[in-house]
Parts: structure tokens; sequence; C-alpha cells
């Protein structure tokens, strides 16, 4: 159960993907995704558990009850029955258009199939009208950081160094993932990553346990010192502060140097990045413990160093980054 979970009056337990039948698509590709194992407890479907409320609240016609009208569903429109899915081996090509290019000339970005863009004026607006219209700046402005070296220099003596979070790694998923011993074997503990300058003038070295410190509060980490990034800025790891995985990862969480109260005015997006901290060594006596980025440039690179030719055997966690180019559209886009 998550850490969010424990505040609820009732828990719904959600099955995973390996305990219920599901399907996925990418592109023209629709794939059935069949059970592993059986939902294990009480566990469903999180679909059925919302379809079932929608029923209780008088819209369960809405909703498919069960996987087999699920599925019928998700195919209508396709061609394919559920039938000529698991005829062809659970896997099925599904027709479609390659990407089209200017589609701007061809009516296909208006709902009324217009030429043009899908705005107020059929433009490509670089001065955009709709936020204008909502009383915001129609041209993308610079807006100095209210928590920054420019903005406040006084608090900037206390906290010289600037704030980055968000930084993706190979071993997690964001907060997922903490709970497999392969995946944090490999990164026990969240680091944070500062130039070797600022590490020097601080007197850290890599490995190090060290504090970082904001207005807000305070979280350790261990210190990763490497010119990969700027003097002057830290970026430490997003991700801890969830109920499992090892006892560094639990007890300290990045928001707890972050500020709810600084968001994006138009999107509301807190500010995760471009706050003041700064670090120091921990108090507390450990060994140093050195571990790599967790980035994808550095598995790659060390695979490289291994041998040209050896199959990367590391699964990089976040693998919705690092997507290939399929053959089809790296055709396409060549003889477009």
């Amino acid at each position: 159960m998550t850490a969010d979970a424990a505040y609820a009056d009732i828990v719904l337990p959600a099955a995973t993907l390996f305990e219920i039948e599901s399907y996925m698509t990418y592109g023209p590709i629709f794939r059935i995704r069949e059970r592993v194992v059986p939902p294990l407890g009480e566990s469903r479907n999180i679909f059925f558990i919302m379809a079932e409320l929608a029923k209780r609240l008088g819209y369960g016609h809405l909703y498919p009850q069960n996987e087999a009208a699920l599925l019928h569903h998700v195919l209508k429109g396709t061609g394919f029955t559920v039938n000529d899915v698991r005829a062809a081996g659970g896997s099925v090509r599904i027709p479609t258009t390659m990407m089209q290019y200017q589609k701007w000339e061809k009516g296909l970005l208006r709902s009324d199939g217009k030429p043009g863009f899908d705005t107020p004026t059929g433009k490509f607006e670089i001065a955009s009208t709709t936020l204008d219209a909502h009383g915001y700046d129609a041209l993308p402005v610079y807006t100095e950081p209210q928590e920054g070296p420019l903005a406040q220099p006084n608090l900037a003596r206390r906290f010289p160094l600037v704030f980055n979070s968000g930084s993706r790694v190979t071993t997690d998923f964001r907060s997922q993932f903490h709970g497999i011993p392969e995946l944090t074997r490999k990164r026990p503990e969240p680091t944070v990553t500062l130039n070797p300058c600022d590490a020097a003038a601080r007197g850290i070295c890599n490995g190090d346990l060290v504090c970082i410190r904001t207005l807000r509060g305070q979280v350790v980490m261990r210190a990763i010192v490497t010119e990969d990034i700027m003097a002057g800025t830290i970026d430490a790891n997003m991700g801890g502060g969830g109920p499992v995985g090892p006892k560094a990862w639990q007890e300290n969480n990045v928001n707890t140097l972050t500020d709810l109260d600084r968001y994006d005015p138009i999107s509301g997006f807190p500010i995760y990045k471009a706050l003041l901290c700064e670090i120091e060594k921990a108090p507390e006596r450990t060994a140093t413990i050195a571990m790599d980025s967790g980035e994808s440039f550095a598995v790659l690179v060390d695979a490289a160093k291994t041998s040209r030719n050896a199959a990367l055997s590391h699964i990089d966690s976040d693998r919705n980054t690092t997507m290939s180019v399929t053959p089809e559209e790296r055709e396409h886009d060549t003889t477009d």
C-alpha cells in the first residue's frame, strides 16, 4: 500500500498488469496482454473498480463491465474482433495512415476541416490570442525566479546554490521500483550531483554523505562530484519518501526542499527547480559509497568501454524516454 493510500478511509485494491487481461497499443499495433497470475487477495482490475462505481452512480451502461466487453469496445472500428486477434497470436496491425506532414494545408488540424491551425485565428500563433483573452501575456515572457540569486541576493548568501530536481535515472521510474532489490542494489541511496568546484569549497568528495538544505527543510543524499553539471547548481534525485525500499530512500523525499506556494500562474505546475539551497557534509560518519549518475548515457558509455559488440544487459526502467525510431518511420521520414 502506498503512503497516500494510508490516509484513505476505504482502500480499493487494484491488481497489477500481471494479474489482469488487458491490451496495449503502440502506433498501429494492437496486442492482448494475457494474465500471468490470478489477482492476489481482493484486488481487481482498476478499470472495473471504476466501472462498478459508475454502475452504482447510474452510469454503468456507459462502461464495459468485464474483460471481454472491454476488448470488444476498444476494437470497435478496427475491422478486427477479439477472436481475430487471438487467432493471429494475440497481436494484429491495424490499418492506419502513416505520419502526414503539412497537415495544416490539408485541413487535418481543424474540426471544421478548413486549412489552417486549430487556433482562434486559424494561424500558427506566435502571440497566443487564447492567453491574451484570459489576461495573460500573449508572448512568452522571461520571469526571474522569485527564489533565486538575483531576486533574493540576501537569501542567496545563506543558500548560494541553485537547486534542481527531476532528472531521470535508469533504476527507477519516478517513485516506483524502490522495492526491487536488483535495482536498489545499484542505487541503494538517493544522490545529488554537484560540480567539483562547489564540492571542493565545502570539503565534499565523491561518494560522501551530504545534507541538502533549503528554507523549508533538509534531506541527506550521496554526493556525485562531476564536471557534467555547471558550477553553482546541483541536481537532487526525486522519488524518495515512499513506504518501500531502502531506508535512505524512504526517509529522504526531495519535496521536503521544494516550495508548494511557488507554481506557474498559467498551468499551476509547481516549481521543482530554480530554488536556492546549500550543501554540506553530513555529520554522520559513514563510509564513502561511489555511485554513477544513473542516467542512460552513463550506462551506455560504461557498456561501450566493456565491449563494443556486447549486448546491453541493462534495462532502462524509464524506457519510454529512450525508444528507438522504427524502420518504417525512418524510411518514411527520409523519402517524404
